[in-house]
């Protein structure tokens, strides 16, 4: 054997790439590993590391201890039946020495089954089982999150949980290295004042993160996260079944996050999203997303402008805000004064508004909206609950300044044809997604002539079968413009002209 295979961070860079073989299945992967733990004492250690380096569910190494080996395949059976731990007593401590051997190999841990974690119950609270944990996802039931600790090891980077215990503090104190934090807590959890006060409490301890995804935090916990250095993400997301969470009393200064990309807030109601941009900065955003249960006009505007002032004019390239459900009001003032508050950013390449009683877009607005952003190559503006007015001429008029653009969501006026097909010279070849399926037409097949003419590389238009929020009158509309959309391609191949220009017969 040459001797370079005699340095094990050789052979760890060698083997590596058997584990990142995307043209290998897993179970192939695995068999690769176990082969070559197998060919001799030099490459056992090496292939071990890398056999036990990630792992789902933690049944694999109780398999390790003898005693449990028994019982988990007594079968044959490579997968153990649910309930096999069912009146297992714990692991003794000789028995969790055992385990330790190959736990302390594994790197990734997701843990998504609670039936087994009873097997460590009398194991001490200071125990590390996995002393070289990065990664892990404790995905379990709120009475089995009593058996955190053991996972918990001062090298871990990344941690998904789906429970706030009331351990939760140790947990980031213990974890002094965590860059990223995610809370996935189920709809149907509820959480007291009390588990918000823990989560924001925990947080501040937390030094070092670069992603947060969590509940809505109260301001001491923001005004931490905006002097880290390192953070560069925050998702907050707020449980249908919460009660609304006020941050008005708690705030005393301002914060500035100089180093955050992207934010993002799903919440029931948008409050909590506004008073924190309202009381903030965020010089280096360049996503900022908001999806809310209800939006009213009002509070939209408050958002927007709250954006507007948050000095990301010159970084911001993504915004998508969105409301579930429709409030039944009516705008009580100039509803196009929202969408003229995101005109300050001229960098923008996706906006994604989806909306009730919020955007009226004209011509007008909508040319205005597109000068604003020359750089936008992905474009929505939905409000079904406002009359569209956006004609054809209005659209062409705007898409000439639109050169990069690739994707495009409006509602539009397509009743009234105000252009002739025939006649129309301009073609946007780059616009390769382009959704009216939510505006009503009356001539279908002009309508399909004129997208023929004028964009080369839109073969259909989605119906409603490809879009559930398109009401179900306008399917057959739309299906019939698609219908004649057909021929028209078909008629330009067979008529050898495929530019997008209808053949004369």
């Amino acid at each position: 054997m040459h001797r370079a295979l005699l340095i094990s961070e050789v052979l760890s860079e060698i083997f590596s790439h058997v584990n990142e073989n995307r043209s290998l299945q897993t179970g192939k992967k695995l068999l690769s590993l176990e082969a070559l733990a197998r060919t001799c004492k030099a490459f056992h250690e090496p292939a071990m590391d890398l056999l036990w380096a990630d792992l789902y569910g933690i049944i694999p190494l109780l398999g390790c201890v003898p005693r449990l080996h028994q019982l988990i395949y007594h079968t044959g059976s490579k997968l153990p039946s649910l309930d096999w731990s069912k009146g297992v007593d714990p692991l003794s401590e000789h028995e969790a020495h055992r385990f330790l051997h190959h736990a302390a190999r594994v790197r990734s841990l997701h843990i998504s089954c609670s039936a087994d974690l009873h097997l460590f119950a009398i194991l001490p609270i200071e125990t590390c089982m996995f002393p070289k944990l990065l990664s892990l996802a404790f995905i379990v039931r709120r009475l089995q999150h009593k058996y955190l600790y053991i996972f918990l090891s001062p090298t871990l980077r990344r941690c998904v949980l789906s429970v706030i215990n009331p351990d939760f503090k140790s947990f980031a104190t213990r974890c002094v290295a965590l860059e990223h934090l995610s809370l996935k807590i189920p709809e149907w959890e509820r959480q007291s004042a009390d588990n918000r006060t823990l989560l924001s409490d925990s947080v501040r301890l937390c030094k070092r993160l670069v992603t947060l995804s969590c509940l809505p935090l109260d301001w001491a916990a923001w005004k931490h996260l905006s002097d880290l250095p390192s953070l560069l993400k925050v998702s907050v997301c707020e449980p249908r079944s919460a009660s609304r969470w006020s941050l008005d009393r708690d705030i005393v200064n301002f914060a500035h996050f100089l180093n955050v990309t992207t934010l993002s807030f799903d919440v029931n109601m948008a409050a909590y999203a506004i008073t924190v941009m309202q009381h903030s900065e965020f010089p280096s955003l360049r996503e900022f997303e908001v999806v809310a249960d209800v939006l009213p006009c009002a509070e939209a505007e408050q958002l927007f402008r709250a954006l507007s002032q948050c000095k990301a004019n010159q970084t911001l390239e993504h915004i998508s805000i969105a409301a579930r459900f429709s409030k039944v009001e009516e705008p009580l003032f100039d509803s196009s004064a929202a969408v003229t508050q995101l005109l300050c950013f001229t960098h923008l390449r996706t906006v994604q508004l989806d909306l009730h009683h919020c955007i009226h877009i004209d011509n007008d607005l909508l040319l205005e909206v597109v000068s604003s952003w020359p750089h936008i190559r992905s474009l929505k503006l939905v409000d079904t609950k406002m009359p569209p007015t956006v004609t054809f001429r209005g659209l062409l008029a705007a898409l000439r300044l639109c050169p990069h653009l690739h994707t495009l969501h409006i509602l539009m006026d397509a009743v009234n044809i105000d252009i002739d097909p025939a006649a129309e010279s301009f073609q946007h070849t780059t616009l390769h997604n382009l959704d009216l399926s939510q505006s009503d037409i009356e001539d279908a097949e002009t309508v399909a002539r004129i997208i023929f003419s004028v964009f080369p590389c839109i073969d259909r238009i989605p119906t409603q079968r490809d879009c559930w929020n398109a009401p179900v009158g306008f399917y057959k509309k739309w299906a019939e413009v698609n219908k004649h959309l057909g021929y028209l391609k078909s008629s330009a191949v067979v008529g050898g002209d495929i530019t997008g220009t209808v053949a004369k017969s």
